[in-house]
């Protein structure tokens, strides 16, 4: 692969950067060839982004919300577009539905950090004014991701802390479930979102 020098400057400079932190000493610099070789290594996608590929394509949703004793809060319907950007490296998820009772938009994006060895996602949408951030792992045998994550909960003025899974049913279903602790201790499930394809 090539890597042009934009990429090798920005090495140097982020390589500085450390050893003005006193990060690194300066007879670990590396070569040209080895920041090249490590900078192709973290921006090239692999095995573990075709994973995701099962998202993409336009889909209907199903929303249902949860009380902690497991009563509905309400159910909606929404459409969410999912597709590729930067060749590959990057999901991108536009979400358009209801949500009690007022037009709903979400943006998602979701990738495989080749750094940290694990999917992150982020989230935004009309509802708020935070962005969520995920951390997760994903289970062949299972076909399910598992996100840790924290959930916004503006009765308390706080984020609190929680997780999701996201389990292949087949593909052209998916689902999509989040958990967080209730008053008792235990974790419950907020949401559950259905994907059926469209397309």
């Amino acid at each position: 692969m090539k890597i042009n020098h934009w990429f090798v400057s920005l090495s140097l400079v982020v390589f500085g950067a450390g050893c003005a932190s006193g990060g690194h000493h300066e007879d670990a610099m590396p070569t040209e060839e080895e920041m090249m070789a490590k900078w192709g290594a973290f921006m090239t996608p692999g095995p573990a982004h075709e994973v995701l590929s099962k998202k993409v394509g336009t889909w209907s949703l199903e929303v249902n919300m949860f009380q902690p004793d497991g009563s509905s809060t309400g159910q909606s319907k929404g459409t969410s577009e999912v597709k590729w950007i930067f060749d590959g490296r990057y999901l991108h998820d536009t979400t358009e539905g209801d949500a009690m009772g007022m037009p709903f938009q979400g943006v998602g994006t979701t990738a495989y950090d080749n750094i940290k060895q694990k999917y992150v996602a982020t989230w935004i949408d009309n509802m708020g004014t935070g962005i969520m951030y995920a951390e997760g792992r994903y289970d062949p045998a299972t076909k399910t991701f598992h996100y840790e994550q924290q959930m916004p909960d503006p009765t308390m003025s706080a984020y609190v802390d929680a997780r999701a899974t996201e389990r292949f049913l087949d593909d052209d279903h998916w689902v999509m479930e989040s958990y967080t602790e209730g008053p008792d201790g235990k974790d419950y499930k907020v949401m559950e979102i259905r994907y059926t394809r469209v397309r």
